[in-house]
């Protein structure tokens, strides 16, 4: 059962909130004998993909929008702007929007940093107010942001309300099997008090109730459960040495069925 009620969007700021995220990414890629005065996005690759799966997963949502050069993209819940970065590079003009401000002021300093920022924007806005216009963007992608969010009714209604008719949606969740509890901490929450893992089914519903059209619901748990590639860089340089206590929980309940990962693809 959760407790008293709390403010959810707070939680989740301090959550992934630290200063000067930029500096401490570029420092640690330094050490570890990247060219950081030629950076290229694929260089922040290990770090700044913040969801199962790492590129390799965000290359696969993007292959399934199927998008040309020059599409407008928006990246709800973008972090330090990983998959708006490696959309930027295929060509799309990207608008990232976070709820946590050194999220949005990282992934700001990072796309300047690798020559991007003529296509990717970042905005701090909460997904449940977007500040865009009305059909403003031909896509959109939600990767790993609904874990965190109560409300996904709300933020889907805003994104089919800023997408172009017939825009599509990509949203790339871990969704619960079933009632059983998770063993926190996980890497989106400490405990259940910020953690609001739905279905895939309770996802269908929430985005049938906002206006969407689900085309299909891709299953993509075989290739997110053994956690992230090996290497000395991975998201611990940002989420702190916590993550590797976080991530072996998450893969241990996908491993267990308590959790898997699917791609809902709907149009507006």
């Amino acid at each position: 059962m959760r407790g008293a009620p709390v403010d959810v969007r707070n939680l989740v700021r301090n959550h992934y909130g630290a200063g000067a995220l930029d500096e401490l990414i570029v420092s640690a890629l330094a050490r570890h004998g990247v060219d950081v005065d030629h950076l290229r996005a694929p260089d922040l690759f290990p770090v700044d993909q913040l969801h199962a799966g790492g590129a390799a997963a965000t290359g696969h949502v993007l292959d399934l929008l199927a998008l040309a050069p020059g599409a407008s993209l928006l990246d709800v819940g973008c972090g330090i702007g990983g998959a708006s970065r490696m959309a930027a590079e295929r060509g799309l003009r990207v608008t990232g929007i976070d709820l946590t401000p050194e999220f949005v002021e990282a992934a700001t300093a990072l796309t300047a940093r690798v020559g991007l920022a003529e296509r990717a924007t970042f905005v701090t806005t909460p997904g449940e107010e977007l500040a865009l216009p009305d059909s403003s963007h031909d896509a959109a992608v939600m990767i790993h942001v609904g874990m965190n969010v109560p409300d996904k009714a709300t933020v889907f209604a805003e994104v089919h309300r800023v997408l172009r008719p017939g825009g599509r949606f990509a949203v790339y969740e871990q969704v619960a099997t079933g009632s059983e509890d998770l063993p926190y901490p996980l890497p989106w929450a400490v405990d259940e008090q910020s953690s609001f893992v739905e279905t895939a089914e309770d996802y269908r519903r929430h985005l049938e109730a906002a206006g969407f059209t689900v085309d299909d619901v891709v299953d993509h748990t075989a290739a997110t459960a053994g956690g992230p590639p090996p290497g000395p860089l991975s998201p611990a340089t940002i989420l702190g040495p916590s993550f590797v206590e976080r991530i072996g929980n998450n893969v241990a309940a996908t491993r267990d069925g308590l959790l898997r990962a699917v791609i809902l693809l709907a149009t507006a």
